[in-house]
């Protein structure tokens, strides 16, 4: 999920087929919304980059998708160069899950809008 200001920036991007859709948040009682706008992010773009022999720290389960640990530190994960190449700006690279990447420029705008805290952007190798 993103609040509408992080979708303002995102919209600005080539974000290929991922998507941005409106929801209703609601407090914990279910009932109570959540003041603001907000909208879930379907990231609908892949790229082949990941390099898991270059990663530390991986974790394999048994339907063969990988994970990082969740305290990741920059370069801890790897990509190839091809990562760099052309579009979108914002990809996910199976069989890693639960990790997405987004293009330095695409970091840059999300930084200036002071929103690099909430990703916790992290480098890769």
């Amino acid at each position: 999920m993103v609040s509408a200001s992080c979708a303002d920036v995102l919209r600005q991007f080539d974000l290929g087929h991922s998507s941005l859709y409106p929801i209703k948040l609601f407090q914990h009682d279910r009932k109570t919304p959540v003041e603001g706008e907000y909208f879930c992010l379907n990231i609908g773009e892949h790229k082949d980059v990941f390099l898991r022999k270059h990663s530390q720290r991986v974790m394999e389960f048994s339907d063969g998708t990988l994970s990082m640990w969740p305290d990741l530190l920059d370069n801890e994960v790897a990509v190839s160069p091809a990562a760099l190449e052309g579009s979108p700006d914002l990809w996910v690279s199976p069989p890693l899950n639960r990790i997405f990447f987004l293009s330095d420029r695409l970091t840059q705008a999300l930084r200036a809008a002071k929103m690099g805290r909430v990703f916790g952007f992290r480098a890769v190798a």
